[in-house]
C-alpha cells in the first residue's frame, strides 16, 4: 500500500504542471499534413484516420499545446485564429506566445485549408468540452 500511494503522490505533480506534452504539438502537426493530404487527394480514409488519432490525444490537449497549433496552422491576427484563441484560457497566453514563436517562424502559412479551420474549431470545441466549459461552447 505505500507504493501505491507514493506512485500517487509523483503523479500528481505532474498534472499540475502547466508546461505543455512536448509529444502533443508534433502529433497535432502530423494530424495536420493528414488533413492536409486527404483534402487535396479527396480521400475520405486520412481525415478518418486524423479524427481517430485526435480522439486519441484528446486527454493529452492543453491550452499551450493547442494555441501553439493553432498558431502553426492558422494565420496569426487572422479573424479564425483571434476567434478560437479567445476561448482557451488567458493564463496560458503567455506560454503560448513563447511556445509558438519558433514553430510560426520557418514555415509562412498562406492560407489554409478549409478542412484545417473545421479541424481547428473541431480541438477547440472538444477542449472546452473536456474542460467543463460549456456556456463558452454554446
Amino acid at each position: 500500500m505505500t507504493q501505491d500511494v507514493e506512485m500517487a503522490d509523483q503523479a500528481l505533480p505532474s498534472k499540475s504542471l502547466s508546461s505543455p506534452d512536448p509529444s502533443v504539438l508534433p502529433h497535432l502537426k502530423e494530424i495536420a499534413s493528414l488533413i492536409e493530404t486527404g483534402a487535396y487527394a479527396r480521400e475520405v480514409r486520412r481525415i478518418s484516420r486524423a479524427v481517430r488519432l485526435t480522439m486519441v490525444l484528446r486527454k493529452k490537449l492543453k491550452a499551450s499545446s493547442l494555441g501553439a497549433f493553432l498558431n502553426y496552422v492558422l494565420v496569426p491576427g487572422s479573424d479564425v485564429h483571434s476567434r478560437l484563441s479567445s476561448f482557451l484560457p488567458k493564463e496560458d497566453e503567455r506560454d503560448m506566445e513563447v511556445d509558438s514563436a519558433p514553430s510560426g517562424t520557418p514555415a509562412p502559412v498562406k492560407h489554409p485549408l478549409p478542412e484545417l479551420e473545421i479541424y481547428c474549431y473541431l480541438l477547440v470545441l472538444i477542449f472546452l468540452i473536456d474542460q467543463k466549459k460549456y456556456d463558452d461552447v454554446g
